[in-house]
């Protein structure tokens, strides 16, 4: 038998789509930045096992509170090693059972998303909009099971966030990496000073005894 797939994505709502059965247990996540709002709720079991031809629904709604007017842009990434198939559209009004009211966007139909963690743009919105970013995510049929987790991202106003499976993270101005990266030349800068300190005065020392 086939093995089943841990696939896991990322921002804002998951659910089945109609064809699917009803969700399992859906749980919420939400990721609150100085700006960026990001809510999802998902079936984690149903999408910790996906099989070719049965999708699994996400569901992402993305919200800002700006200071001035701009733009938000939504994305997703997803590294691993089992393929997958994505369709996506975005909602301009809250989903609902019959599908988006005044209709929906296509973004992707059929995609098989790159699994390089690279982020993708798949849209933008005004910041004073709310977008319910809808992913249909399937294991593709050619598939011989794997991992592979899918993430949503979110900038705007200076601020960028992402949500998944294991939570998410909203980062204000530097990416996080670069104040780690800042942060850990900080230490070497420290470190070489008190080794520098350390060699003089035993330097004096030598100097001295001589």
């Amino acid at each position: 038998m086939r093995s089943r797939v841990v696939a896991v994505a990322a921002l804002v709502v998951l659910g089945l789509i109609s064809a699917s059965p009803a969700w399992a247990a859906p749980s919420t996540q939400v990721v609150q930045g100085q700006v960026l709002r990001l809510v999802s709720v998902a079936d984690w079991d149903a999408a910790a096992s996906l099989l070719p031809g049965a999708p699994v629904q996400w569901d992402v709604a993305v919200s800002a509170d700006a200071p001035d007017p701009g733009t938000v842009t939504i994305g997703v990434s997803a590294s691993g090693d089992a393929s997958l198939v994505v369709d996506a559209s975005l909602c301009m009004s809250a989903w609902t059972p019959s599908g988006c009211p005044g209709g929906s966007t296509i973004l992707r139909t059929g995609w098989s998303i790159p699994r390089d963690g690279a982020e993708i743009a798949l849209a933008q919105m005004a910041d004073t909009e709310v977008a319910h970013l809808r992913l249909s995510i399937a294991l593709a049929a050619d598939d011989e099971g794997g991992r592979t987790e899918v993430r949503v991202h979110a900038h705007g106003a200076g601020e960028s966030a992402v949500i998944g499976p294991d939570g998410g993270l909203a980062t204000t101005g530097m990416s996080p990496v670069v104040l780690w990266i800042l942060g850990g030349g900080a230490v070497l800068v420290v470190v070489g000073a008190v080794l520098l300190v350390a060699r003089r005065r035993r330097s004096r020392g030598e100097d001295e005894d001589s």
